[in-house]
């Protein structure tokens, strides 16, 4: 059985339920100055345009995927093949509510795609009623060797811990 479809099994018995929320919208607002920054008050002047997201994008058609993965606490991760040096890498200084994620490279038919993730909270994962955004993504190859595109270990940071 190819390993893809073990870990697929895997996640469906024994993963947590989230949800994968990107924003690939590449319309820039014009409320955008040259410098790169949102300026509400061309919002104020424009009421009935169309509002932007954090990053000064209009609205696209987001991904809203719900998908399982394995997601834990980063704290719980010390004790495992994970080394301290890793974490370092993956997250910088490590924060209270960091936590690790395993993502299937795909779900659903949809390639889970952690690259240029957006940093102003457009983009998100949605997990036990709190949002994170993703410092660090690592594409992991299968173990065995076989499929190159086989998972993803994220690094995610908590954006809020209000309600959803």
């Amino acid at each position: 059985m190819p390993t893809n479809k073990q870990f697929h099994d895997l996640l469906k018995r024994n993963g947590s339920d989230a949800v994968f929320h990107r924003d690939d919208s590449l319309d820039v607002c014009p409320c955008r100055t040259p410098e790169g920054y949102r300026d509400p008050m061309w919002h104020l002047a424009n009421p009935s345009a169309n509002q932007c997201n954090a990053a000064g994008f209009l609205p696209g058609s987001p991904t809203n995927l719900p998908v399982k993965a394995f997601i834990q606490p980063i704290q719980s991760t010390r004790a495992t093949r994970l080394s301290t040096e890793y974490l370092l890498q993956m997250f910088g200084e490590i924060e209270a509510d960091d936590h690790l994620g395993v993502f299937p490279f795909e779900w659903a038919g949809v390639n889970l795609n952690f690259q240029d993730w957006g940093r102003s909270g457009e983009d998100y994962i949605a997990f036990n009623g709190r949002r994170f955004t993703v410092v660090n993504s690592n594409l992991m190859a299968d173990a065995d060797g076989g499929e190159v595109n086989h998972h993803f270990e994220v690094g995610l940071r908590l954006i809020t811990s209000e309600p959803l």
